[in-house]
Parts: C-alpha cells; sequence; structure tokens
C-alpha cells in the first residue's frame, strides 16, 4: 500500500510527463518518468521480513484492581533487515495503561531481537484477551507500508477482589460427618470455648474448670462448640436490574466482591461451599471444598454479566432438593423488581435454613448516576425499607448494603437480628 508521500509523488511524475508532452520539453517528460519509475520499483521492495512474536504475562490470574505485566518478544527470523517496523500490542479497552508503551518502531538486523515491556491496571473482572499483534512495515523512503497481524493471543481471567471477614457469621446447626471442621454454636465435642455449665456425674474429669472451683466452691465444666462440616450455599442476583450505577459501582460489582470474600473465608475453614448465579437462566455449582473449588468459584463469578429476569423463587424450587439440611443460605440481590422474594424466603426459613439477606442498595446505585428529586428519594428508600422489613419478618436475617459500606462492616449488621 502506497504512503501519501508516495502518491503525490506518482502524481506529480504524471502531471510532469503530460505538462512536458504538452509543450513539448523532453526534460520535464525525463524528470516525470524518473519519479514514476523509482515509485514502482520501490513498491516492489518488502521491507518486513519475517518476523517472530512471543507474550509472556507475569500471571494467568489476577484479582480486580491489581497490575498485570507484559513483555513482547520480536525476533526477525529473515536473512535482510525489517527496514522501519511498527509494532503495536491490541489490549483490551477495559485495562489501562499504568507504564511504559504497548507500541515501538523497530530496526531489526538479520536474527536481531528486541524486547517490548509495559504495564495494564485491570479495574475490571473479567475473561479478557490480550492480542493479536499489529506489525506495519515501513521501506526505506517512507513511500510503501504493508499491514499484517500475527494472530497471537494470551488469555487473562480477573478474579473479583476478594474482602477480609474477621470472623464468621453464619454457622450451621446441623453437623455432617466429613473431613475438615467448623466450629458451631452449639454445645459438643470441639476444642473452641462455648460456656461453663455445672458438673454432672458421668462427665469427663478432664473437663472440670478448676479455676471456677477455686472461685465458687462448686464444680463447673468447660463446654465446647461443636465441629463438624458446614454446607454455605451463595445465591448471587445477576438479572438486568443488577447493572444499575456506574461501571465499578453496582449492586452486581458489589454482590460479586461479597460472594467471593464469603467463598473464599469459608473455604480457608475448610467447609463446603456452592454458588447458584440466576439472571435469564441458573447456572449451579454444587458444594465442594479445597482450592480446586475456590478456583471453580472466581472464575464463575468473573464472568458474570447482568441480564435476564429470572425470579428467585424459581431458584429455590430448583435447588431445594440439592440443599443440606439446616444448611445457611447466602442470598445476595437487591430484590428489586422480584415480588417472589418474601415467598422464596419464607419456604427457606420453613425448610430450616439459615437464610441471610445480602441487599446492596440499588436506590442509591442509581443515584450516583442520575439526579433523583429529593422527594421521590424518599418515597423509593421508604418502599425499599418496607420490602426489607418483610424479609426480616419472615425469619430471615437482612443486611441493607449502602454503596459506600465495607463488606465487613455490612455484615456486622447480621448481630442485629
Amino acid at each position: 500500500m502506497w504512503t501519501r508521500k508516495a502518491a503525490f509523488t506518482f502524481t506529480g511524475g504524471i502531471a510532469l510527463v503530460l505538462i512536458g508532452m504538452m509543450i513539448s520539453n523532453q526534460q520535464m517528460m525525463i524528470l516525470g518518468l524518473s519519479l514514476i519509475a523509482f515509485i514502482v520499483v520501490n513498491s516492489w521492495i518488502s521491507g518486513h521480513g519475517d518476523v517472530e512474536v512471543q507474550r509472556t504475562l507475569s500471571a494467568d490470574n489476577l484479582y480486580k484492581g491489581d497490575d498485570l505485566y507484559v513483555e513482547l518478544l520480536v525476533t526477525n527470523r529473515s536473512n535482510r533487515k525489517t527496514q522501519m517496523l511498527d509494532i503495536y500490542d491490541n489490549i483490551p479497552h477495559e485495562m489501562k495503561l499504568r507504564s511504559g508503551l504497548n507500541q515501538m518502531q523497530l530496526n531489526l538486523k538479520p536474527g536481531e531481537s528486541a524486547r517490548i515491556r509495559y504495564v495494564l491496571r485491570c479495574p475490571l473482572r473479567g475473561h479478557y484477551s490480550i492480542g493479536p499483534v499489529s506489525l506495519r512495515a515501513r521501506n526505506t523512503f517512507n513511500l510503501g507500508v504493508e499491514e499484517m497481524y500475527v494472530d497471537h493471543h494470551s488469555d487473562i481471567v480477573i478474579f473479583p477482589q476478594i474482602k477480609d471477614i474477621e470472623e464468621a457469621f453464619l454457622r450451621s446447626r446441623t453437623p455432617k460427618m466429613y473431613t475438615g471442621a467448623t466450629t458451631l454454636r452449639t454445645p459438643g465435642q470441639g476444642s473452641e470455648f462455648y460456656s461453663l455449665r455445672e458438673y454432672v456425674p458421668g462427665d469427663p474429669f478432664k473437663n472440670i474448670n478448676w479455676k471456677a472451683f477455686a472461685r465458687t466452691g462448686d464444680l463447673m465444666v468447660n463446654e465446647k462448640c461443636r465441629d463438624a462440616v458446614t454446607d454455605l450455599y451463595l445465591i448471587l442476583d445477576s438479572r438486568d436490574l443488577a447493572r444499575i450505577g456506574t461501571v465499578l459501582k453496582n449492586p452486581l460489582e458489589m454482590g460479586t466482591v461479597s460472594a467471593a470474600s464469603l467463598a473464599a473465608f469459608f473455604l480457608k475453614r475448610r467447609d463446603s461451599v456452592a454458588l447458584a448465579i440466576y439472571d435469564e437462566k441458573l447456572a449451579y455449582l454444587p458444594p465442594d471444598t479445597g482450592d480446586k473449588q475456590y478456583f471453580k468459584i472466581l472464575s464463575a463469578l468473573a464472568g458474570v454479566r447482568p441480564k435476564g429476569t429470572m425470579p428467585l423463587q424459581a431458584v429455590t424450587n430448583s435447588l431445594s432438593g440439592r440443599f443440606s439440611r439446616g444448611s445457611p443460605v447466602f442470598i445476595i440481590s437487591s430484590c428489586e423488581g422480584d415480588g417472589t422474594v418474601p415467598a422464596a424466603v419464607r419456604d427457606l426459613v420453613g425448610r430450616g435454613h439459615e437464610v441471610t439477606v445480602l441487599s446492596p442498595s440499588s436506590v442509591d446505585f442509581e443515584r450516583l448516576v442520575s439526579r433523583i428529586p429529593r422527594m421521590s428519594y424518599e418515597v423509593l428508600k421508604l418502599e425499599r425499607q418496607n420490602r426489607l422489613t418483610t424479609l426480616a419478618g419472615s425469619g430471615a436475617q437482612v443486611i441493607d448494603w449502602m454503596p459506600d459500606m465495607d463488606l465487613s462492616q455490612a455484615l456486622m449488621q447480621v448481630r442485629g437480628y
């Protein structure tokens, strides 16, 4: 492909030939023919050679907000120079260039290599691909340009952020006879202190609290918290309404952060965690433990997008046969636009589950992007509060999660119920 410089030169040569023919000026005709011949011969010369590109990433999986270090190794495999070669590495528009440059102009000798290093910031979760690499080769006089692509892609997964949770706010009342232990808030065999009670004949002698006996004169026995494995069920609302707010602050983003943080916390305690995501359909990940389940959950949360209008009751009806008896169920939803939420919560509570509703306030998220009159805002807040009060009256623990509230701070509201 000719450059603008080559096009003007070729046009000028033709003009000189024509003008020279009109005025019978041989010198002008020879000069015009020389320019035309120069452009034609120059267009036959290719300047890119055989270029090989290799990309190296600092990691294949990152967390939202982390930095990604990228290195490109460009090697000239031909027996001649590349002339002027422009290299451009295509990056997703969701990622921001933090330092360095993802483009460079090179002139490589045969067998010579060059490295391009840059750092990307990853502000959004998701599944992304870096590439392809765009090459633009110019000849010596910058009269011809040849563009091509090296179809080399590097896939990367950006997980949601993991927030620290200081203590468990959900504990199952039903033990399971599997490997691994979670402390439950019921007396039984365990290692964590629960309470003191009076000695009853038949109690193990080693459980007597001698300090309490010395202080009160009565035999007292240490009760321990019973250990068992807990099945924790996370239900995440990713309907189209979850997009309300900004790109970085909306109910779905807060929901993925809370689901990932809770999953990480309970899996670290060797509990079993299940994940259900509902939008236009239901995606379910059965309960399991360990690092494998941890990365399965994070990968599923990384790819969540707001869509659909599936009701919560359809989700609970579909999963009711898979829930373990008495296991905690954590519903992460704004509870907007779904009249089946109270019935679904009542059904779960009636089956003996400990239900906690973590509800990001979509009204306040909408206020971040649009100007809502104060009177309308107060009415919407009152309607929302009535919905949450109805859920609390159904036996669920309800958390009203505001946009500026940290996850640990929001979870502390559970103690108020």
